[in-house]
């Protein structure tokens, strides 16, 4: 049996993704097919199987309409000249559309009160400590967690390093403040949108990893 292999729509509209993980199964399988290791006809087999699945989940039972975007993610082996899927691996997302109204009623609502939605702070919270003593905080915007910092004492200096996934997805991988007697947390909050301007821009997904990594270490 060979090694597990990952297929992943991206994100697609709904109305889209059977086609496009067909395309996309054929094109990861092509030189395969070339080679007769396993036979066109498997592949399409297999993709049928799969969007019958998917179908059922999508449209029977969620009601995921064609213009909502879906990611589809899933893994497989190839055994004995099949695709044998790994339905455990199987991960869906949905982002499902917005109406026309509503997003305009939002964008009014807030574009009235835009300099105050714009200068929210970001508040930060002790949440745990390192193996090694360091302390980590979380960072919030509003009610929701979109970062965590890891925090090293040093006299009258902390060294932070962390990562945000709002309101831009940035890694801050070294900013040195001076306390001058303060509480470390009444500093970060002060400088926070700072250093994060002066981060490393990165997409969501490494900015992600790196909070999962810092998470573990708590």
């Amino acid at each position: 049996m060979e090694a597990k292999n990952e297929i992943s729509t991206g994100l697609v509209i709904a109305g889209a993704y059977a086609d496009k993980l067909r395309r996309t199964l054929f094109a990861q399988l092509s030189s395969k097919i070339k080679s007769k290791e396993i036979s066109a006809a498997a592949v399409a087999r297999a993709s049928r199987d799969l969007n019958m699945l998917l179908y059922n989940i999508l449209v029977e039972k969620l009601a995921v309409k064609k213009g909502d975007v879906v990611r589809i993610r899933i893994r497989y082996v190839l055994e004995d000249g099949e695709i044998k899927w790994d339905y455990n691996s199987l991960s869906i997302e949905v982002y499902r559309r917005v109406g026309e109204e509503e997003v305009e009623k939002v964008l009014k609502e807030t574009l009235t009160k835009a300099e105050e939605v714009i200068e929210r702070k970001l508040t930060v919270r002790e949440v745990g400590k390192t193996p090694v003593g360091d302390l980590v905080y979380s960072v919030k915007l509003g009610d929701a967690e979109v970062g965590l910092l890891e925090v090293t004492s040093l006299d009258d200096e902390i060294l932070v390093r962390g990562a945000l996934t709002s309101p831009e997805p940035v890694i801050i991988e070294r900013a040195k403040l001076k306390l001058d007697g303060r509480k470390p947390v009444e500093v970060i909050e002060e400088k926070l949108r700072e250093i994060s301007e002066l981060g490393r821009r990165v997409k969501r997904e490494e900015a992600e990893e790196a909070l999962k990594k810092l998470s573990e270490l708590v």
